[in-house]
């Protein structure tokens, strides 16, 4: 048994470990950027640094979460860095059950590089995510060249700011 932060996205549950997430925040207050994937609702500043936040629904299910009361982010570790996950409620932290289900899953080849495990929560299974391979390697390379270069416009506004201040 793990300890593990639950949340529900397209009416699924799924798990991320305690150890991966950094903080959950309420805000959807993104900073849109252009030509990024439609699941990548945006950037947010967090503690001096852009993360990118991307909506699990629309990058799994390809609909967008709906914003509401219970919508959060979930601030964790992906690929060395921070990402954000847009879902529709977090439902706890708790200690959930492991299964043998993906032994099923891999003999029908109906598995997902993004499902790390199937968890036990009461009656509930619970999919955990395996943030390192939600996306392929171009998807990847393209959130965070667009991050990057938000970054980077920003800190030559800054230099731009502070040379005409002085």
């Amino acid at each position: 048994m793990g300890q593990y932060v639950v949340f529900k996205s397209h009416k699924q549950v799924f798990a991320l470990p305690v150890e991966m997430v950094k903080r959950v925040i309420e805000t959807e207050k993104f900073i849109s950027l252009p030509e990024v994937p439609d699941y990548v609702l945006g950037v947010y500043e967090y503690q001096e640094q852009m993360l990118p936040i991307v909506d699990l629904s629309k990058r799994l299910y390809g609909e967008l979460s709906p914003a509401t009361l219970d919508s959060k982010v979930i601030l964790a570790h992906w690929s060395e860095r921070t990402m954000g996950i847009f879902v529709e409620e977090i439902v706890g932290i708790m200690s959930l059950t492991e299964t043998d289900y993906e032994k099923d899953l891999d003999r029908s080849s109906l598995k997902r590089p993004y499902i790390s495990q199937f968890l036990k929560m009461g009656d509930e299974v619970v999919i955990e995510l395996n943030l390192d391979y939600i996306f392929n390697s171009s998807q990847e390379e393209e959130i965070i060249s667009s991050v990057d270069s938000i970054t980077e416009n920003s800190e030559k506004e800054e230099n731009t700011d502070d040379a005409a201040e002085h």
